[in-house]
């Protein structure tokens, strides 16, 4: 036997199975200047070499042979796992419909008739190595990214079997590789697979569709019995060789801390919120009060005292009592600004409740705009505390502020709905509208405060509106949290 060259080595190897002398030599003629060839006469002597090593990249599979003939074979192939993605061609002097079907139901790729044509046969034994290495090529591709993935790739049979994993796997399961293909999903994630296969989830999952993603946060169980949450995307796909399950898992344990420090760091500026309003209308108040009281009082006492200087001076000064009247006008004017200033700072309306305090805001509106402006409360008006009182008033001031700056609105409509676990308060426009995503991107300071308000409160605000469609403030306020107190 000549020795093959290290060129030839690499060449494809063709496996011819006949039970004719003739037939095979002639094969082995045609091939042996670009592949190197094997024979076999039978059909057994055919099965042997497929299965040793090295694998053909082709068989050549006479179908009329005795014992064991070619659709025997291929049906065997085609059950070994090692043998069946090799490519077959059958063989045959029968050339009608029948036996053409029956073969490439079997699982052959191609079929040649008899007496054979020496540029058909080169032709398609061509086609078929070239089409079985791009084959292996993007398998060796798509293995790789199995590999290599920065995730966890589980490939299981219809029976939930592991048939392919990664070192991924490995790593977090801490399994050998030859250990998680002996297991079934079952042992990896009992609670998440049980799950799915009791609320037939896995069956829902179409195969080659859109993967389902597993909401609810797995438990994952390694080798030692220790457990790790995970996230993972199950799908299905319909192959050659049988339906398989893949899944696709993250290890969840760095993303549940970030969560759990973000959850912790949002509580703390929830806190920081809450103290900060709490401290600023603390002090609104007491600056309000300052204001009312000692500064009311001495225009007060100073108002009473140019009203009696016309009475003590007036015979004695000529154009006093003019001058007396000028000032006293100036002074009501500035009583007049301080009884607003203290308004302003805190509505004397709020020690009557809500209600009361969003009618006045409403009245207020109306007197300064001409627009139609609606209040509606619905449900009991129970008292609530003055904190969220005045957080809801300030929200609801803030709203009616920039309707009348901006909106261009003819209607105004406020809805105050009193539940017994929370109040729901709008306030909807029919103005111009705006695009609320690029309003805050500019992180205008109205709606921002409106938001930390509403944060304060543990509630929720949203923002409705488009350009030419109006604009709708919903506020959602918890009746029970604690705020944050603050000493005035």
């Amino acid at each position: 036997m000549i020795p093959l060259s290290q060129s030839q080595v690499e060449w494809p190897l063709v496996l011819v199975v006949d039970d004719s002398p003739d037939i095979l030599a002639l094969i082995h003629s045609l091939l042996r200047e670009r592949y190197r060839v094997k024979s076999a006469s039978s059909g057994k002597k055919g099965l042997l070499i497929a299965q040793s090593e090295p694998a053909p990249n082709l068989i050549l599979l006479d179908v009329m042979m005795p014992g064991m003939d070619g659709h025997e074979v291929c049906s065997l192939l085609k059950e070994n796992p090692r043998t069946r993605d090799i490519p077959v061609i059958f063989l045959t002097a029968k050339a009608d419909i029948e036996n053409e079907e029956k073969a490439f139901s079997l699982g052959a790729v191609d079929y040649v008739t008899k007496p054979i044509g020496a540029s058909v046969l080169l032709a398609r034994v061509k086609a078929h190595i070239a089409a079985d290495a791009q084959r292996r090529s993007l398998e060796g591709m798509f293995r790789d990214v199995i590999e290599y993935a920065p995730v966890i790739f589980l490939i299981a049979d219809e029976d939930l079997n592991i048939v392919q994993t990664n070192a991924q796997a490995e790593q977090h399961f801490g399994y050998g590789r030859e250990e998680l293909l002996g297991l079934n999903l079952m042992d990896l994630l009992p609670q998440s697979v049980r799950f799915m296969r009791t609320e037939g989830t896995l069956a829902r999952v179409q195969p080659g569709g859109a993967g389902v993603e597993f909401n609810p946060e797995l438990v994952c169980v390694r080798k030692d019995g220790s457990s790790f949450p995970g996230s993972a995307t199950f799908s299905r796909l319909d192959t050659l060789h049988g339906l398989l399950h893949t899944v696709v898992l993250v290890n969840a344990t760095d993303k549940k801390e970030t969560l759990r420090k973000l959850s912790e760091s949002q509580e703390s500026l929830r806190e920081l919120a809450a103290i900060n309003e709490t401290a600023r209308e603390n002090e609104r108040k007491h600056i309000a009060r300052e204001v009312h009281d000692e500064l009311g009082q001495v225009m007060t006492a100073l108002r009473m005292s140019l009203s009696l200087m016309p009475m003590q001076f007036g015979t004695r000064i000529p154009g006093l009592i003019d001058s007396v009247d000028a000032m006293k006008a100036l002074v009501d004017r500035a009583i007049k600004g301080v009884r607003n200033i203290a308004t302003v700072l805190r509505p004397e309306a709020l020690n009557m409740g809500l209600v009361p305090a969003i009618e006045w805001l409403r009245d207020e509106f109306l007197r300064h705009n001409e627009v139609r402006c609606v209040l509606e409360c619905k449900g009991s008006t129970d008292p609530i505390d003055e904190m969220r009182a005045m957080l809801i008033y300030r929200i609801v001031q803030e709203s009616l502020t920039n309707i009348s700056r901006y909106a261009k609105a003819s209607e105004v409509k406020i809805l105050i709905h009193f539940t017994p676990k929370e109040i729901d308060v709008s306030i909807s426009d029919d103005g111009c509208g705006f695009d609320p995503g690029e309003v805050m991107i500019r992180k205008t300071f109205g709606l921002l405060g409106m938001r930390e308000r509403a944060l304060t409160l543990g509630g929720d605000l949203m923002i409705l509106s488009r350009p030419g469609r109006g604009t709708t403030i919903a506020v959602k306020v918890p009746l029970h949290p604690q705020l944050q107190e603050c000493a005035p």
